[in-house]
């Protein structure tokens, strides 16, 4: 586990060992063969669970950069989905909204392959582009039951604690051994924030003894302190702001006196741990470097130069190519080329949300990922946790509205469905419309 003792300028380029590689193929066959629905549970543990940087370079010399263990996983739920609807012999249903989005992503794919050709780089940047969609896909029809919504919560809780561990790890050697590089987001693309915000403000869980209840909020002070070493404005911004949509947005489920104790139960954990494990680290000096561009106009403007050039830069594609479809999954191959180097070149493109829908999907892509699909998400999520709130199918649900109202807002920053990393944003969207999908069958057969 090299990239845990690496800077993470360095570690970037350091994966798993390969049996892990290997290890993880035997074990989603054996799953996939004896119980579909647990080789996609395992995909998912493994997906909240890993780092991503080390996923993606965790490869097979065969294969190569063709398939990564990020690839590996989604594969497996793929196939979950494959055997388990020809078995049950379900209709697999795809939700109007996520038709749109395939239909946008192909007509980009096109032009992107008309345009530029079958190079490795524009591949890629089609198949990133395809994983929101297909997990989005995959979980719609995985998930359709108050059982199975339970074994996918705990899934992604136990993968997200995981993963913060890992991390603080990380965070712990660093400050040990070489004590100038901290910020990592490798641990903090897998929807933590959405477990995190979604179990503090979910319905008391009567079903949870005294021992799992303090394993509960272990697991959640851990997926806390990892989102505060992640050391990224955007996290925070985000999750600060979310929280307080949310509670509006589900006040009538909120008890607010529960949710102010388990935010200071959480709090008071990590100042515990923080004290026991990481004297050393001087953590007011460096949020203070991270809030410095608050403190005056000229600190912010130099804060978010990269990111205003790349958007600018965004607009000009945009504006230069098709206003309604945009200019397709991959950028002119200059630009993808600089802004790939954003430390060097000064131009972070992808780095504002709604500014990279419309260079890369045009006006038809931004109305349907920016505003659509936010809205229609949380208006079929909020009709169904209202009705289920007590149940696991509520609070996984509510962790999905949590997804979705976090992501909205960092919609203003880096944040988007583009990136290769959006696996369990995927995932928490198809929960959302399988749950509400199923019981709308439900009520139909029984009137």
């Amino acid at each position: 586990m090299e990239y845990l003792f690496r800077p993470y300028s360095y570690a970037s380029g350091i994966g798993y060992p390969l049996f892990i590689f290997y290890l993880v193929a035997m074990a989603g066959l054996v799953l996939l063969i004896i119980r579909p629905y647990w080789a996609f549970l395992f995909a998912v543990l493994c997906l909240a669970a890993r780092n991503w940087h080390a996923a993606v370079f965790t490869r097979t010399p065969f294969l190569g950069p063709y398939l990564n263990l990020n690839d590996l996983l989604l594969w497996i739920a793929i196939f979950a989905m494959l055997i388990e609807t020809l078995t049950k012999k379900r209709q697999m249903w795809i939700p109007s909204i996520l038709l749109a989005i395939f239909g946008v992503v192909i007509i980009g794919d096109f032009q992107s392959l008309y345009k530029y050709g079958f190079g490795e780089n524009i591949l890629r940047r089609i198949w990133s582009t395809a994983l929101f969609p297909i997990m989005f896909l995959v979980s719609t029809n995985m998930v359709y039951s108050t059982r199975r919504a339970k074994s996918l919560y705990f899934a992604l809780f136990l993968g997200n604690v995981i993963a913060a561990l890992q991390h603080i790890v990380y965070i712990y050697t660093q400050a040990y051994t070489y004590s100038f590089q901290f910020r990592t987001i490798s641990y903090s693309l897998s929807g933590g924030y959405a477990v995190l915000v979604g179990t503090i403000l979910g319905q008391p869980n009567r079903e949870l003894g005294r021992l799992k209840t303090v394993l509960c909020y272990t697991g959640l002070t851990l997926i806390a302190m990892s989102y505060i070493f992640s050391f990224t404005r955007t996290f925070w911004v985000s999750i600060c702001l979310g929280t307080i949509f949310l509670t509006l947005f589900v006040r009538r489920q909120v008890f607010h006196f529960l949710v102010s104790i388990r935010f200071w139960l959480i709090l008071g954990g990590a100042i515990l741990i923080y004290s026991i494990l990481f004297t050393g680290l001087e953590l007011d000096k460096i949020l203070a470097e991270r809030f410095q561009y608050l403190t005056g106009y000229q600190k912010f403007l130099e804060a978010y130069e990269d990111r205003w050039r790349g958007a600018k830069a965004e607009i000009d594609i945009w504006l230069s190519g098709s206003l309604i479809f945009g200019t397709g999954a991959s950028l002119p191959l200059r630009l993808d080329f600089i802004g790939a180097r954003a430390a060097e070149t000064g131009l972070a493109l992808g780095h504002v949300g709604y500014t990279t829908y419309l260079a890369h999907y045009g006006l038809l892509g931004f109305i349907i990922y920016a505003i659509l699909l936010p809205i229609l998400t949380l208006k079929v999520g909020r009709r169904y946790y209202l009705e289920h709130a007590m149940d696991y199918g509520g609070r996984l649900v509510l962790v999905g509205l949590a997804c979705v109202v976090i992501d909205a807002i960092g919609f203003v920053a880096s944040n988007h469905y583009l990136y290769a990393w959006t696996h369990i944003q995927g995932v928490l969207y198809g929960v959302v419309w399988g749950l509400q999908r199923e019981k709308g069958l439900k009520r139909r057969s029984i009137g």
